[in-house]
């Protein structure tokens, strides 16, 4: 059985391109082209067709990840929870919230597990992207992907930070390509104007946004969670407050009982989040 080929046809399907899969994967676009192509000649139907830069899978491919699809999920999952339990903790969580919140807090894990941090903002599935725990955002009202158990660990409050001394009304908008509407948002919510609309500064991360703001160049929107060190400091101050919208930093775990290691994590980043105290 080609199983590297059908492992790397279940991760164009999954991923949507074989260049995203080739990049997941740590192979070459022309190594999943030539396994693709040699699955097809041992399958005898076409797999994907179309332009060679816009190529999209058949209808055969759609019936065969149907059943490919599924089969390595379990596998994954098998080896996952079959693994040693004292292997490291891998925990995937937001870029911004990782750099500010997370990593700060991590240099007083009580316990002495080691935790390996990859930072993504990755849509989730039951893979969670080969991590033991996800951190993502949670909206009000919305489900947890089919195979995953959500915990929220704390609540959402956004509202706009700049600098001392600037002035709330006339100074220019910081917004971040992650979250482009933060500010539009805040204003349709609230009823209030905020900074000068006619030139707003677009940056690519939160994180860099956060510095501009650091730096006096304007105002944003932001989560209080990534800048309460600063509005502790003075850094950065918050003329309206924060507004809970219903979202939640949550914490996503595979179906079932997650090991010791994981409920730990989960049980101390609970306490680090507040959720025990929040209504």
């Amino acid at each position: 059985m080609p199983l590297t080929a059908m492992r790397q046809f279940e991760a164009v399907m999954r991923l949507g391109s074989m260049t995203r899969a080739a990049e997941r994967l740590g192979v070459t676009h022309g190594a999943i082209s030539r396994n693709i192509a040699a699955l097809q000649d041992r399958l005898g139907f076409i797999l994907f067709e179309g332009p060679r830069n816009a190529r999209r899978p058949t209808a055969a491919a759609e019936a065969l990840y149907l059943d490919v699809g599924p089969a390595f999920e379990r596998l994954a999952i098998a080896m996952s929870v079959h693994a040693d339990d004292d292997r490291r903790l891998r925990v995937s969580c937001l870029s911004t919230l990782a750099g500010r919140w997370l990593i700060p807090r991590l240099a007083h894990w009580p316990f002495g597990d080691d935790i390996e941090l990859t930072e993504s903002y990755a849509d989730l599935d039951r893979m969670l992207d080969g991590a033991d725990l996800a951190i993502r955002m949670l909206a009000a009202g919305t489900e947890p992907p089919p195979g995953l158990v959500a915990i929220p660990f704390m609540v959402n409050e956004s509202g706009p930070v700049l600098a001392p001394g600037l002035d709330p009304l006339n100074a220019r908008r910081l917004v971040s390509r992650s979250h482009p509407s933060a500010i539009d948002d805040w204003i349709a919510g609230t009823g209030r104007a905020l900074g000068d609309p006619t030139a707003p500064r677009l940056f690519d991360h939160q994180q860099t946004m956060i510095e501009a703001c650091l730096a006096g160049l304007g105002v944003c929107v932001s989560q209080r969670p990534l800048i309460e060190p600063d509005l502790a400091s003075g850094r950065l101050v918050a003329p309206h407050g924060f507004t809970a919208d219903g979202a939640a930093f949550t914490i996503f775990h595979r179906a079932g009982e997650p090991p010791a290691k994981t409920r730990r994590f989960i049980r101390w980043l609970r306490d680090q989040g507040g959720a025990d105290e929040q209504p």
